[in-house]
């Protein structure tokens, strides 16, 4: 998938591939989003590259899709997604996160039905997010999207904070 549009409120919203260039736009979302890494980190991150770089284990580079939502040239959405993990047909979105001037107008829908889109055409059966658990608008969203709750994992360590984590999976 090179770009889709995507419209919504009479704007015309891009939504493609983020490639290393657009790391100081990453970093721009990041602190815009204060709010989401001050919920579940405790503290805003000073770098991106946790988003372009970290993977779970047995996983590779090649494994990892970066997406964007771009108004123009401005990134308003980042979504990181992982092939096969845990398991093979399963892929799990690492993020999803959302410039706060552009939550609650149904774009987060948007980009699911393109996440599903592109997984679909790779062969994935399912898709899974972990959120953690006081994150509540995040829960009510992929819940309302047709996610259903799977397992809560022990606390773990997140930024400065300990969360458990609500793992949801969505069969495709």
């Amino acid at each position: 998938m090179n770009e889709e549009m995507i419209r919504m409120n009479n704007r015309e919203l891009s939504f493609r591939k983020i490639r290393v260039e657009d790391k100081n736009k990453v970093l721009n979302l990041f602190r815009e989003c204060k709010d989401y890494f001050e919920l579940t980190q405790g503290t805003i991150p000073d770098d991106c590259d946790s988003f372009f770089y970290d993977l779970p284990p047995n996983k590779t580079i090649e494994d990892k899709y970066l997406y964007g939502v771009f108004d123009k040239n401005l990134l308003v959405g980042a979504i990181d997604i992982i092939s096969n993990y845990p398991k093979q047909g399963e892929w799990i979105i690492g993020l999803l996160l959302l410039h706060p001037n552009t939550r609650g107008i149904g774009l987060g829908k948007e980009i699911h039905n393109l996440i599903i889109k592109l997984v679909k055409k790779e062969g994935a059966e399912a898709l899974r997010v972990g959120v953690v658990e006081q994150n509540k608008d995040a829960l009510y969203f992929w819940h309302k999207i047709g996610y259903k709750q799977t397992k809560i994992t022990e606390a773990r360590k997140f930024g400065i904070k300990e969360s458990k984590v609500v793992l949801m999976n969505y069969y495709l």
